[in-house]
C-alpha cells in the first residue's frame, strides 16, 4: 500500500509540474496552436489517470485500516490539482478571449 501511496502522490506532483510547464510556454511564446492542442491533450489524460487513481485510492481507504490517515491525506494532494487546473483554465480563457486593440 505504501507503494501505491507513493506513487499517487507522485502523479499528482507530476501533473502539477507538467501542468504549469504548458502554462508557462503558453503565456512565453503568446498563444501557439501547437500547445493548445497539446495542453488540452494531457488535461483530457490527466484527468482520467488522476480519476482513476484517486478511486482506487477511496477503495483503499474503505479497505486498509492501517494506512487510513495517510491515504486520506493523498487524496488530499490529489484534490489539490483541481482548483489550480481551474485557475489555469481561467486565465487561459482570459487571453483567448480577452479583446485585441
Amino acid at each position: 500500500m505504501k507503494d501505491l501511496i507513493f506513487f499517487e502522490k507522485t502523479i499528482a506532483l507530476l501533473s502539477f509540474l507538467i501542468g504549469t510547464a504548458l502554462l508557462s510556454i503558453y503565456l512565453y511564446f503568446g498563444n501557439p496552436n501547437t500547445i493548445k492542442t497539446v495542453g488540452l491533450y494531457f488535461v483530457i489524460t490527466a484527468f482520467i489517470i488522476n480519476s482513476l487513481l484517486f478511486f482506487i485510492n477511496l477503495i483503499g481507504i474503505i479497505i486498509d485500516n492501517k494506512n487510513r490517515v495517510e491515504l486520506i491525506k493523498t487524496c488530499g494532494i490529489m484534490l489539490l490539482n483541481i482548483p489550480i487546473a481551474i485557475l489555469y483554465l481561467y486565465m487561459i480563457i482570459s487571453i483567448i478571449f480577452s479583446p485585441k486593440f
